[in-house]
């Protein structure tokens, strides 16, 4: 049996549609790649700006560990002996 097509092209609207979503998928991908980059180099932009004042030295994770244990230890029994 024979198909009767009109001759306007509707046999490629298949391959059409599957470019049209192939293209839409990667503009979306571009526009979110874009985005991340224009997020991230403003919250670097914000976190030097408020940094760039400070002249304080960089706290290591290691340095409240001393004031922690003078702060949770038990004073010293007192010396002498008076009894």
């Amino acid at each position: 049996m024979e198909t009767m097509t009109c001759g306007c092209g509707e046999d490629r609207i298949p391959g059409v549609l599957a470019r049209g979503v192939l293209a839409l998928t990667l503009t979306g991908l571009a526009v979110m790649a874009l985005t991340a980059c224009v997020l991230g180099g403003a919250l670097w932009a914000v976190t030097w700006w408020r940094g760039r004042g400070r002249a304080e030295r960089e706290e290591s994770f290691f340095d409240g560990f001393g004031r922690w244990e003078e702060e949770t230890a038990e004073p010293p029994p007192p010396r002498g002996g008076g009894s």
